[in-house]
Formats: C-alpha cells, structure tokens, sequence
C-alpha cells in the first residue's frame, strides 16, 4: 500500500534503474570496442613485419658458357606483300639465336651471303598469307623461317641446327596503296 501511496516515488525509482542500466550496457559496449581495437592494433603492430626484399636468380647457362645464347640481327628491312589484292608494306625486324660457340660462323655465312638471306627472308614475307602475317605469336613465319635457316646456315659438329630459335621483334603492316 505504500507503493499506491506515493506513485511518483516508484516512478523515479524505475526511472534511476533505466539510467543506471543505460549507462552499464554504454560503459560495456565501449570497454568491448577499446578491447577489440587494442586486439586488431596489437595483430597488425606484431604480424606486420619489415618488407620482405624480393630477389630472383637467372637460371640457365653462364654467359661466358659456349653453350649460351646469343642473338645476331638477321634483317631489318621492308618487304611487300600482295596477298590480300592491295600492296602491304610490312616493316620487318628478325633475329635469330645462335649459342655462342657458332655465333662467330653464323655472322660470317651471313656477311657472305647477306643478299641471298635478304631475298629469302623477304620471299617468304610476300608469300606468306595476310592471317599469318597477323597471327599474335607468328608461329607459322617463325617455322617457315626456321626452317629456311636451317638450310642456309646448317648443322654443327653435334648435328643440331646452328639457329636455335628465330625472334621477329618487329612486323608492321600498313597499306602502301592509298
């Protein structure tokens, strides 16, 4: 009956309880945010670390090895080809890879012969079809090169071909007839 007596006192004292709640559940979430900030703090701070320094390694023969690669320009000239019915000028750059124990012989067959190479190379060009010339990896002229090369320059005393591989670093085509 003394609760019935004085309804403002049990109204302040429900209200106080509120409050106080409010504020123990406020201090609780904070406390648990400054725990979890400390914690992601702590994790970066101790899992961070220096940079690591990155470093690679060539493998593969020496350079002073005789069986290392070296690459001797082939061409660099342009050449016509009319296969699609209009005249394409191709800017063309070859290369091959010789190893290093027949660079000396290939750069000499070369010198001698440098017209006859020329001609054969830009042959090959004008025949070649306008999809070859345009494939991305020009797998189909690199064979036909290859190929070509390895008659003219041959094979060395272990009976492999002298030209390892052949490079085209540069092959533009643009229309001559406008």
């Amino acid at each position: 009956m003394a609760d019935e007596a004085n309804p403002t006192e049990a109204t302040t004292e429900t209200e106080d309880a509120k409050g106080g709640g409010s504020k123990k559940i406020l201090l609780i979430v904070v406390a648990i945010m400054v725990i979890e900030t400390i914690g992601v703090g702590a994790f970066l701070f101790l899992s961070g670390g220096a940079p690591s320094t990155a470093s690679a390694d060539l493998v593969g023969d020496p350079a002073d090895s005789p069986d290392s690669l070296v690459e001797v320009q082939l061409v660099a000239d342009r050449f016509q080809n009319m296969h699609t019915g209009r005249v394409w000028q191709w800017d063309t750059e070859v290369f091959v890879q010789v190893r290093k124990k027949d660079a000396d012989r290939v750069s000499e067959q070369l010198e001698r012969r440098k017209a006859e190479i020329t001609a054969g190379v830009g042959e090959l060009i004008r025949k070649a079809t306008h999809s070859q010339l345009r494939e991305p990896e020009l797998q189909t002229l690199k064979r036909k090169l290859a190929t070509y090369l390895e008659e003219a320059f041959g094979k060395d005393a272990e009976n492999e071909p002298r030209v390892v591989s052949v490079l085209i670093p540069k092959l533009r085509g643009a229309p001559a007839d406008f």
